[in-house]
């Protein structure tokens, strides 16, 4: 079985491309084709159903921990049972969520490195303190390289486009930990999810609550050297005055001069401060803007949808693979993940690494796909809508959206 580690499992295709490519590269005649059609709805449709608990599930475990909820809250329930506001249903959820949509996990060992390169590209030296979070998750997909325009220090004017590497989705799950033993304010008691496109590794360290933006060698000696400087020709000047006029003379002509020059050179080295780090604050704001995809419960729709198609994807390429390609006597698992590779490569010019273990479990399901002697062979399509079409009542009745506040 082919496993190839540098690509994705992430079918990127819109679902409706997908369908159009099988029906034009069929050959059926347009009756077979409209069977074919109605089949593949039904499966996207069973697909989707599955989705609907986790769904109505992962909402009610984030409702007590989302930021932005502003939906009222049962002042007091008919059993008294108080709602299950539990944070670890909450991280399992999420966990299980994400990696269904493919992300692959992240280590603080990964965000220490990248805070380090951080100022390598953009100057900007982010710091974050661990001991700050009590719960943190990342998890990324595709990784890549991205282009991020920088210059070198000596040419400041020319802009040059730099291969960055980087991630095509970055995703948080944040819990700050109380600032104080009896901190019970908002921030402290909320989760915090974050989902990101287009991500450099080096622009990570941005995303973090109570990230700190702290000067680069470069500004600071910019801010220091200037009143470093005054104050030496000032020190001079005062000594030189001494040796003469006489200490006193010179205090009494120069004391009022003596103290504007000091509050002066330290009013301007605190607007120089106060500039560049606004200027520091505008540039991490712009990055992160353009940058981020979704927030809070927007990213549980969002990992839920991309995690949905993802599986019709594999399912319709899966079973159309097995029933247009394969022979009378069927194929093993590798072949089949070999050719999808292949048949994927061909029309979208895109190499992927196919979840065939994923795919064929989820037909299996449903009584696509028969197996003998460790050969897969395709169900034709009047007997798979039959198998789907008896499937359809179950599926849809047999769900258990609020089952748990029958406890």
């Amino acid at each position: 079985m082919a496993n190839h580690r540098h690509l994705e499992n992430s079918i990127l295709v819109r679902k409706g491309d997908l369908v159009r490519l099988i029906i034009d590269d069929c050959g059926f005649d347009h009756k077979d084709k409209e069977k074919l059609i109605l089949l593949l709805e039904a499966i996207c449709s069973l697909i989707f159903m599955e989705f609907v608990e986790p769904l109505e599930a992962m909402k009610s475990a984030y409702y007590f921990f989302d930021p932005d909820s502003d939906h009222l809250v049962i002042k007091k329930t008919i059993n008294n049972n108080p709602p299950d506001t539990s944070i670890d249903i909450l991280e399992s959820g999420f966990v299980k969520l994400i990696e269904h949509a493919n992300f692959k996990k992240l280590t603080w060992e990964n965000v220490h490195q990248w805070e380090q390169e951080s100022s390598k590209s953009w100057g900007l030296n982010v710091q974050i303190q661990q001991e700050e979070f009590d719960r943190l998750l990342m998890y990324y997909r595709g990784d890549t390289y991205l282009l991020r325009r920088s210059s070198k220090w000596w040419k400041p004017w020319k802009k040059e486009k730099i291969p960055t590497p980087g991630f095509s989705r970055f995703a948080i799950f944040v819990k700050m930990k109380p600032r104080m033993k009896d901190d019970s304010s908002t921030f402290s008691n909320h989760v915090i999810l974050k989902l990101f496109k287009d991500i450099a590794k080096n622009e990570i360290p941005m995303i973090f609550p109570g990230a700190k933006v702290r000067l680069n060698r470069i500004d600071q000696s910019m801010i220091g050297y200037p009143i470093i400087t005054g104050l030496g020709l000032l020190l001079y000047n005062v000594i030189v005055g001494i040796l003469k006029l006489g200490l006193s003379a010179l205090m009494g002509i120069t004391i009022w001069p003596l103290a504007l020059a000091f509050g002066g050179y330290g009013y301007r080295s605190y607007y120089n401060y106060v500039t560049k780090r606004q200027n520091y604050d505008l540039r991490m704001t712009k990055t992160l803007y353009f940058q981020s995809l979704d927030s809070n419960s927007g990213v549980i729709t969002r990992l839920l949808d991309e995690a949905e198609e993802q599986q019709s994807r594999e399912a319709l390429l899966g079973y159309y693979c097995l029933l247009k390609y394969a022979p009378d006597s069927g194929w093993t698992t590798t072949q089949l993940d070999d050719f999808i590779e292949l048949f994927f490569n061909q029309h979208f010019e895109k190499k992927i690494d196919y979840d065939v273990v994923d795919c064929v479990k989820k037909l299996q399901s449903f009584g696509l796909v028969e197996t003998s002697n460790e050969r897969l062979k395709a169900v034709p399509v009047g007997e798979a809508l039959t198998k789907l079409q008896s499937q359809w009542p179950q599926r849809l009745f047999g769900k258990n959206l609020f089952s748990r506040f029958l406890k």
